[in-house]
């Protein structure tokens, strides 16, 4: 069965992933290819025997407590006997499946309306759990039901289709499901084009060739011969092969790239080759190009942050950073022409998902004869163009905020969760835009289009904040008019005032519906969306020719970007798709800056929406020395053409995995963290960015890698727990100073005695019987460990002595990493002293004065670390780290 399964595999998926790959291939290159499809193939021939191996000498077990005769018959699996000519297990499959999908879809329906009806995340879990219950106890009745309706049809249909009866045989039942999950995703991507991101397709491609392989290879077992003479030497070929494929072929880089980026089900099998030679389990092998320089040592690998001037070389790149190299280099710097001194009027408008090149001054009018911004190109006729401008991610989510605050949105921003699958909130820590315009006296205004702006933190700095646009969601809405006008009635209020207004555009966002009043390009996705622009562009034509009635006209500065582009098809991302990758059809947007009576031009030089708060603070002659700023103020580029040829901005996206990169005029550069896999795109020669350069490590590649590893280690990998998400856990984590616990524990270490436990601390007084009690736990890190240790809290009551312990009377929580992963041990720096709060269930009979609370750790793959002090007798790897008070139980 598994020779049978990687047999129809491996010329499938070689096939598929050419198919699917974006960029050319090489004759070389192809041949590469096969090889690591087949290597990878034996590879999951191996993983395909061990499991049905497995599966198999379990069924027959239960075979033979069933029916001992059967089951000891020949053959690895002997099954059920047709009775009334079906297979008894099949309907039990089929009603199963049905009862499943019925009580899956409650399950949503119900957890839908439980997270839009309510916000306390307590109460909505609670609401979720008890629906599921009760779903499931109901499905198991209707299952009963569900089975003898099944199991009548199936012994109907039986004289009539024979084996082909999909209710009664296993062939046919597999075959007919195989077809139901293909007809079910299909349905999603026709009906919910949202949804095509994350449909796993080509997944269930490659399952479906191994499901109809093993079937072949189960059906034709006895037609196998018995081993040739020549098997050894097949056998030394294939071990030739592979060894070649995971030394050389396999470590090529652009073949590599091509199975990773062009098939999930090859990614997902170099991911376990990876696991398979990680032996210091860093993320790192020593195959297949990965290279770890110290496979012995979690601390060295090529993923890892290199800690400035220490003298070591964390990150296998051959030299040791120093904190000079963290600094920004600073671009052209001039100041405001004197006459350009004044007190400004400010609109800043935001567009939701426009390309640049989807534009007429971005060449679309020539390319596709398709005048799609009449009106902006009529703006940028007399203002300053950006021509090369990236926006900071590729997604509404993180781009708005970056944009509003000229920090990163994943690396910068101070964030808090929020529940029901909105984005995180802004918090008042924050400098926003607005709040900077109020240094000066401005009076503020915003206007948003969407739902999540009700409560994100936008308000901030805002005098008069208006999201009634967005309160409802509906993605059929058309808002550009009703935008327009809101502008208009706000800025004919405030003509007395010096004002700044923030208004959002949001219909060139998908879902793409047609207008009657512009164009009829068509009705297809790309066609739908031009006519989106058009839409847009037309209502802030209007707003442009009103606002020239205004007497404020002549002191206002308008400012129009977008946030980020979307996927017309041009990669393997969905039309209509963005958010989940950084090429270029997502992140180049228009940049227009518009200053009466400054000549217009159109500057290149790579630049970013991040650096519209700079660059509006200057114009408005604020004093913003205090604050930071990722972006850069683009008056040189303004008032002086001088373009920045050198510079580099970078742009991140988290979903589905995180992705960095960095883009300069000439050369973009995309990093792949999980994978540790980096594109790198010549846009001169590439401008669409289809031919990966980095394979052949050009010079470009290591000096665009130094660029972003600077930008990673300045920004992403900052430890700070208020305005990096990755770390923001950690604030109740790490302890400004020793702490004093009230129970101290002796003698109990870890990692060789660099770690140590001081004491423990209950949250909120004794223990109490019958209730959940949190407790404090405190470490030590004496010195640095590369293992993530998981900890597990224990309690016991007392008895005669602190070393008696019944597994009857103990209850533990479950084992995890501190901080849930944000601060794993191995994360912990010399000196840190980390409090942990781990939550009991304290049983109801406990009737002892005193609880004794125990500490389990072990390693990620689920190794027991022996205690080094106090223990139970009878578990070494239990450490006792003391006594806490136990409330006498209720009467």
């Amino acid at each position: 069965m598994a020779a049978g399964g990687v047999a129809v595999f491996a010329p499938a998926e070689w096939v598929l992933t050419l198919w699917s790959y974006s960029g050319t291939v090489g004759i070389a290159s192809k041949l590469r290819l096969v090889a690591l499809v087949a290597t990878l193939s034996l590879w999951l021939w191996l993983i395909l025997t061990l499991c049905l191996t497995g599966t198999l000498l379990a069924a027959r077990f239960v075979r033979m407590h069933l029916d001992s005769g059967a089951g000891r018959a020949p053959g690895w699996f002997v099954p059920t006997p047709l009775h009334h000519g079906i297979r008894r297990g099949v309907p039990s499959l089929w009603a199963t499946v049905f009862v499943a999908g019925i009580g899956g879809l409650a399950v949503q329906r119900g957890a839908l309306w439980a997270m839009k009806t309510f916000k306390e995340p307590q109460l909505t879990a609670a609401l979720i759990a008890a629906l599921a219950l009760v779903v499931v106890v109901m499905m198991l009745a209707l299952r009963r039901v569900v089975l003898v309706a099944v199991t009548v049809a199936a012994e109907a249909l039986a004289p009539l289709l024979g084996r082909l009866n999909t209710l009664g045989r296993w062939r046919a039942a597999g075959l007919a499901l195989a077809a139901l999950v293909g007809g079910a995703m299909l349905a999603c991507w026709v009906a919910l084009p949202q949804s095509r991101s994350v449909l796993p397709v080509r997944l269930v491609i490659s399952a479906l060739a191994v499901g109809l392989g093993m079937g072949l290879g189960a059906l034709y077992v006895p037609r196998l011969p018995r081993p040739h003479r020549l098997a050894p030497w097949v056998g030394a070929g294939a071990f030739a092969l592979v060894t070649s494929t995971l030394v050389w072929f396999g470590a090529d880089l652009e073949t590599r790239y091509i199975a990773i980026t062009a098939s999930p089900s090859l990614d997902r099998l170099i991911g376990t080759v990876r696991m398979a030679n990680d032996l210091d389990r860093d993320g790192f092998g020593s195959v297949l190009g990965e290279n770890d320089c110290a496979p012995f040592d979690k601390k060295l690998n090529p993923g890892a942050i290199d800690k400035p001037d220490d003298g070591i070389d964390q990150d296998c790149d051959g030299r040791d950073l120093t904190w000079t190299m963290l600094v920004p280099p600073p671009g052209p710097t001039k100041p405001v022409p004197p006459e350009f001194k004044r007190d400004w009027n400010f609109l800043l408008i935001t567009i939701d998902t426009v390309r640049y090149d989807r534009t007429t001054f971005g060449g679309y009018a020539k390319k596709a004869n398709r005048n799609t911004t009449p009106r902006l190109a009529e703006l940028v006729d007399r203002s300053t163009s950006f021509s090369w401008a990236q926006a900071p991610s590729a997604g509404t989510m993180a781009s708005i905020p970056a944009i509003l605050t000229s920090k990163f949105f994943h690396s910068g921003i101070a964030l808090k969760d929020r529940p029901g699958g909105i984005p995180p909130k802004l918090l008042p820590e924050n400098t926003t835009l607005p709040e900077i315009m109020k240094r000066k006296g401005y009076y503020t205004g915003a206007i948003g289009t969407h739902e999540w702006w009700s409560d994100w933190g936008f308000e901030q700095g805002v005098d008069d904040y208006d999201n009634t646009l967005g309160k409802a969601h509906d993605p059929f809405d058309a808002t550009a008019g009703k935008v327009t006008d809101r502008i208009l009635a706000w800025v004919s209020r405030n003509q007395n005032k010096k004002w700044f207004m923030w208004a959002h555009y949001l219909d060139p966002h998908g879902r793409y519906v047609a207008h009657p009043d512009v164009v009829d390009y068509g009705s297809s996705e790309p066609d739908l969306y031009d006519a989106e622009i058009q839409w847009t562009d037309q209502q802030i034509g209007r707003l442009l020719d009103e606002l020239k009635r205004l007497p404020s006209t002549r002191n206002t500065i308008i400012v129009i970007t977008s946030d980020h582009g979307d996927s017309m098809g041009e990669h393997t991302v969905p039309v209509g798709t963005h958010g989940i990758a950084l090429y270029r059809e997502l992140l180049h947007v228009p940049l227009i800056v518009h200053v009466p009576d400054n000549r217009p031009r159109v500057v290149g030089g790579a630049v970013s929406p991040l650096d519209v708060v700079p660059t509006i603070a200057e114009l408005a002659g604020i004093d913003v020395s205090d604050l930071s700023f990722e972006g850069r103020s683009l008056v040189p580029q303004i008032f002086y053409g001088l373009e920045d040829p050198k510079r580099i901005v970078f742009a991140e996206t988290n979903a589905p995995a995180r992705q960095r990169a960095a883009i300069s005029q000439d050369y973009k550069l995309i990093y792949y963290l999980k994978s540790n896999l980096y594109e790198l795109f010549d846009l001169k020669a590439d401008p669409w960015e289809k031919n990966n350069l980095a394979p052949q490590n050009p010079p470009a590649l290591a000096e665009m890698k130094n660029v972003l590893q600077l930008w990673l280690t300045r920004v992403m990998n900052a430890r700070d727990p208020l305005y990096n998400q990755a770390y923001r856990q950690i604030a109740d984590l790490v302890l400004p100073a020793a702490p004093t616990p009230s129970v101290k524990t002796d003698g109990q270490t870890l990692a060789g005695g660099n770690i140590e436990v001081l004491g423990i601390d209950p949250v909120n007084g004794p223990l109490v019987p019958g209730k959940p009690a949190d407790v404090y736990v405190y470490f030590h890190a004496k010195q640095a460990t590369t293992t993530p240790y998981k900890f597990a809290l224990a309690a016991w009551p007392l008895g005669a002595s602190l070393t008696e312990a019944s597994p009857a009377s103990l209850t533990r929580t479950g084992a995890r990493l501190t901080g849930d992963g944000a601060l794993a041990t191995d994360a912990w720096k010399p000196g840190d002293y980390i409090r942990e709060k781990f939550t009991l269930q304290v049983p109801a009979g406990w009737t002892s004065a005193q609880a004794v609370i125990g500490l389990i750790t072990a390693e990620t793959g689920g190794m027991q670390q022996r205690a080094t002090g106090a223990t139970p007798a009878n578990d070494p790897t239990l450490a006792i780290l003391g006594t806490l008070p136990l409330a006498p139980a209720a009467p």
